[in-house]
């Protein structure tokens, strides 16, 4: 729309240039008309590049860029949806086990722990909450438009550290900034649609990822945007194989 209008109502600058050029006005008249060779030059970019699959040779728009020190949107973009430390962490590769999700059953002290370390981790850096960068307005519009909720927490982030521990018959995950101050985070309930007893009769299991996700929110109310304080959750993903029977010798 703004390439449409902005050509369109560019040639009434060509019209106020014959009118002072007709009236004498030379000055005035040709800074008109270098105004708009100028627009003309910048739409006719806009519709190469908005409406077809063509290049300029004559594109001067990132000397211009360089000069005023401007950013093309296209990087602003994707900084925005680039992801953050730590999102696609693993523990390790599994190329011959099966991955399933699995869910945790936590207490409050273990969903205390974990927002600990988010805390940690946003001190460090590590993630950020600011709502992937975006304003109250763009939250307001993203949210009314998606009819969902949109969190500080902007996508999952991988825990740096974390492993699975049996302990007194159950299977624990403990996870943290590091493994020396880690925490234990919850009993592990069950893998895919099994419960995790009936698993670890016939495989091994071993947490392949653990992503944090959850958190504070904002979503749309009539008119602005309101606040809600959420749970910090974890994404698991737990690779299993099949138990080796021992050889009788």
């Amino acid at each position: 729309m703004y390439t449409i209008l902005g050509t369109v109502g560019n040639f009434y600058l060509l019209y106020v240039a014959y009118r002072f050029l007709a009236n004498g006005f030379l000055a005035r008249g040709l800074l008109f008309i270098l105004a708009f060779f100028g627009i003309s030059y910048f739409a006719y970019l806009n519709i190469l590049y908005f409406f077809t699959s063509k290049k300029s040779r004559f594109d001067f728009s990132p000397w211009i860029e360089k000069k005023l020190g401007m950013k093309p949107k296209d990087d602003l973009m994707d900084k925005k949806a680039s992801p953050q430390n730590g999102f696609v962490q693993t523990n390790g590769l599994f190329k011959g086990e099966t991955i399933l999700p699995a869910k945790l059953k936590r207490n409050p002290t273990e969903i205390q722990a974990l927002n600990e370390i988010v805390g940690q981790l946003a001190a460090e850096g590590y993630l950020r909450l600011d709502y992937g960068g975006h304003s109250d307005n763009e939250i307001f519009k993203i949210a009314h438009a998606k009819k969902e909720n949109v969190y500080a927490l902007n996508e999952p982030v991988a825990l740096p550290y974390f492993e699975l521990v049996h302990e007194n018959g159950h299977l624990n995950l403990y996870g943290g900034i590091n493994q020396i101050e880690r925490k234990q985070l919850g009993q592990i309930k069950s893998v895919g649609l099994m419960p995790v007893t009936e698993v670890e009769r016939k495989y091994s299991l071993f947490v392949a990822a653990a992503a944090v996700h959850g958190g504070p929110y904002k979503f749309a109310g009539r008119s602005t945007v309101m606040q809600e304080e959420g749970p910090y959750e974890l994404k698991l993903q737990v690779a299993y194989r099949e138990k080796e029977v021992p050889k009788k010798v």
